[in-house]
Parts: structure tokens; C-alpha cells; sequence
């Protein structure tokens, strides 16, 4: 079963933190042993230094010893885990802790302190301005263990290192449930919105407010996507409808007349034959534009690939829409370097033409069309302007889409299939062109062709 990406999150960082937080504790607690073992043995040597220079000073002279200062000295040692013994130059005793006073550290719990193997023994020379005087033999662990006191500190530091790391786990998870649940909710609502609309519900557009632009722009995105399906949807309807009118008009009137004339009503003409003859070709030519566009879409990598001369290209389209041009009275002009690139020829006379039809079809009389082609680079920019009707800011994200037209057909008193801009965007794309469009309702519209020099 897959996860969530609330889970994933929340257990990512969840770990990541108790690797984190655990190893801390480990080092805090290593090196903290480590440190107080070392402040243990750097006191237990200042210690013992204190105590030879202590014997010392009990030192008068001429083998004379202070006995008060050694009785001190044999009083305090018992609280520091040594046990003194001092020899003068001869070898004699001077003093040493009687078993006595070992008996008596027994009695006040500190057994610690009966030597055994793991004891060292430290013999230090005892001098007086350079002069020799004596020889003290200090008897203390090797391994020391820990007073009541230190023990307490130490439980004391452990108690507070594990309560902070579970304090902090504690911390991490809240946090870690915070930042899971602040990113996973906008995917979430995100990803319900797509399966809403795998589903071909309709999404409606609910204010999204976000901080983080990378999930603001995923919303805004599949915002931008729905409304698009929205509106692809009410096109494909308009679409189907308008071919379905396309279709249905020729064949309409095809029927009539042929079942008028089968019935003997109408006599078979030569002129009604011909009227016939008419709708059978709009017929064929609807379906030739849609032929052209499946294979145009389904062949775009299946192209003649030559030099193309594009000022005699463009010369080529513009002599055969000569007279449709004359009729309307449309000024047609061209601008363009002696310039060659790498295309299918055929395929771009058919983008050429198919502009230029749109634009004597939507030009009124005495209006003007230009075409203009100039170098950019690696690139050929090829614009075909014209002084028409225009196109509405509305409509001009969808006017490439197949059987769109900025006026249906049904309406309009300039025919059409909606099928040649669909075709055009593909030829271009097969190119590894782009091509866009400009237009101002009123004043004209501009089709301009990127293409690349060389494919």
C-alpha cells in the first residue's frame, strides 16, 4: 500500500532528527565521560603535587620534622584516596597511616580506599633548595572510582542529556507533523483537483492562498489547465457541432434533390446536376482539410527535407492568390532577403498559402497585406500582416486549435472548416518552428514564423 506524502514527510524527517538527536546524545555523553575522567586525574596529580609540597614544609632541618604539620598532612590525605608513607635519607620512618587509620576509613564507608592490585604506588623525592632530604611513597588507585557526589553530578548530566533528547524528539515530531501538513494539503487539494478532472468533473476556481511559489505556481498551473479543459470542452462541442453542420448542409440538400428527382419532381438538368456536383465538393474538401491535418499531426517527423529559396517561395504564393487579391481590390506586398533555408517544400507553400487565404478572406475591399521575411541568427522570422478584421484577445489562444473559427461558419458569410491554422502550427512544429500571432479587432492581424535555418 503506497504512503501519503503526509507519511513520507513525517517519517523523513522524524528519522532524520532521532539519527540526529541520538548521535548528539552519544557524543555529549562520550565526551562528557571522557572530560570528567580527564578533570578527575588532572585534580587527583594537582593533589598529589599540593601533598609532597605540604611534606615538605614540615620539614626544620637537621632531620628534624614538624610532627603537628605530619598529622595534618596524615589527617587530610584521608579524604583524598592517598596513603602516605615518608622515609628520611637513611631510610628511616618518618610517619606512614597506621592500619589503625585504615581501619578507621573502613568504618566511614570508604572500603575504596584498601589497597589492592589495581593501586599504584608513586615514589617522590622530597627537596629543600636542591638539598635531599627524604623519600614519600604514595599508595592511590589506578582506576579511581567515583565519590557519592560526583556520582550524583554524573546521574544529575545523564538525567538532563536524555531529558533534553526526548524533549527534543518531542519537538522534532510537532514540528515534523507542522511542515508535513503545510506541504502535503496544497499537493493534496492540487492532486484532488487533477483526479477531479481526470474524471471530467467540472473544478471550480477557489481562491488559493500560498506562500511557498513552488506550490503556488503548481496550483496556479492546474488552475490555468482546468479553465483550459473547461474551455476545450465548450470548443470540442462548438466543433462538432459546427462539423456536423458542415457535414449535414451538403448532404441535406444532396438528398433533397436526388429524392426530388428520383420522385420525378424535379426534371434531371445539366444545372441541377452541377449544383450537385457542388456539394459533393465541399464535401471532398472538407474531408481533404482533415486529412491534411491528421497527416500534418501524424507525420511530422516524415518530411522532404531540401534548400528552399524563400523569396521565390513566397513570389510562388502570392502570383496564385493574384486574382482573389485583384477582385478585392488588396494591396499585396513582399519584403524578404534572397534567403535559403533547410524545409519541405511543399509543406511550407501550404502554411504560406493557407495565411495568405486567411487574410484575403478577411481583408475588406482596398485593405493591404504584407509579408515580410529578415535573418535572426540561426533563424528565418517570416510575418504576414494584414490591415483585417482582426481577432479578439479572447479568441486568439484558440484560433490553432482544429475546427475553431473566430466566426462559425454557420454564421458567417466567409466559409470555412476552421482546419488551416490547425494545420499550419503542425507543418511549423514539424519544422521545430513556432509560430504566434497579433491582433487588434479592427485593425489587423500579424502571423509571425520562427524558423530554423537548418533542421
Amino acid at each position: 500500500m503506497k504512503k501519503t506524502l503526509f507519511s513520507h514527510l513525517f517519517i523523513y524527517i522524524m528519522t532524520g532528527s532521532i539519527v540526529v538527536i541520538g548521535l548528539f546524545s552519544f557524543l555529549t555523553f562520550q565526551i562528557t565521560g571522557e572530560r570528567f575522567d580527564d578533570y578527575l586525574s588532572d585534580r587527583s596529580l594537582a593533589e598529589r603535587e599540593e601533598l609532597v609540597e605540604r611534606i615538605e614544609t614540615a620539614y626544620l632541618g637537621e632531620g628534624n620534622w614538624d610532627d603537628e604539620i605530619l598529622s595534618g598532612i596524615n589527617q587530610n590525605v584521608r579524604h583524598s584516596h592517598i596513603i602516605v608513607r615518608i622515609e628520611d635519607n637513611e631510610g628511616n620512618e618518618i610517619t606512614s597511616q597506621s592500619g589503625s587509620m585504615r581501619q578507621h576509613m573502613r568504618g566511614m564507608q570508604m572500603g575504596e580506599m584498601t589497597p589492592g592490585n589495581d593501586w599504584l604506588e608513586e615514589e617522590v623525592a622530597l627537596e629543600i633548595e636542591g638539598e635531599r632530604i627524604g623519600t614519600a611513597f604514595l599508595t592511590y588507585p589506578g582506576v579511581q572510582n567515583y565519590t557519592a557526589e560526583e556520582e550524583g553530578f554524573l546521574r544529575d548530566l545523564t538525567f538532563l542529556i536524555i531529558s533534553m533528547g526526548l524533549f527534543s524528539i518531542a519537538l522534532a515530531a510537532v514540528v515534523a507533523y507542522l511542515i508535513s501538513r503545510r506541504l502535503s494539503r496544497p499537493i493534496k487539494k492540487t492532486s484532488q483537483m487533477t483526479q477531479e478532472l481526470a474524471e471530467g468533473k467540472p473544478v471550480d476556481s477557489v481562491p488559493f492562498s500560498e506562500n511557498i511559489k513552488e506550490l503556488s505556481d503548481l496550483h496556479e498551473g492546474m488552475t490555468v489547465l482546468a479553465t483550459q479543459l473547461a474551455h476545450q470542452k465548450l470548443i470540442r462541442k462548438q466543433q462538432a457541432a459546427d462539423l456536423a453542420h458542415e457535414v449535414r448542409t451538403p448532404l441535406t440538400t444532396l438528398q433533397g434533390n436526388i429524392e426530388a428527382m428520383i420522385d420525378g419532381v424535379w426534371e434531371v438538368t445539366p444545372m441541377r446536376l452541377d449544383s450537385l456536383n457542388h456539394q459533393v465538393k465541399r464535401l471532398t474538401h472538407l474531408v481533404e482539410m482533415i486529412d491534411q491535418l491528421e497527416e500534418a499531426e501524424g507525420h511530422q517527423g516524415e518530411m522532404t527535407v531540401e534548400s528552399v529559396n524563400i523569396k521565390e517561395l513566397l513570389n510562388t504564393s502570392i502570383m496564385a492568390f493574384e486574382q482573389l487579391a485583384d477582385k478585392k481590390n488588396l494591396a499585396v506586398s513582399l519584403k524578404c532577403p534572397p534567403v535559403s533555408i533547410e524545409a519541405d517544400r511543399e509543406k511550407l507553400a501550404q502554411v504560406i498559402s493557407n495565411l495568405l487565404a486567411n487574410a484575403i478572406k478577411f481583408t475588406p475591399s482596398g485593405g493591404a497585406i504584407s509579408i515580410e521575411a529578415e535573418e535572426q541568427d540561426d533563424f528565418l522570422v517570416i510575418s504576414v500582416d494584414d490591415t483585417g478584421i482582426g481577432i479578439s484577445e479572447e479568441q486568439q489562444p484558440f484560433i490553432f486549435e482544429r475546427f475553431y473559427q473566430v466566426e462559425p461558419s454557420r454564421h458567417s458569410e466567409r466559409p470555412g472548416q476552421g482546419i488551416g491554422l490547425a494545420v499550419v502550427k503542425s507543418i511549423i512544429e514539424a519544422h521545430q518552428g513556432k509560430i504566434e500571432v497579433k491582433s487588434k479587432v479592427g485593425k489587423g492581424t500579424t502571423f509571425t514564423m520562427r524558423l530554423p535555418k537548418q533542421q
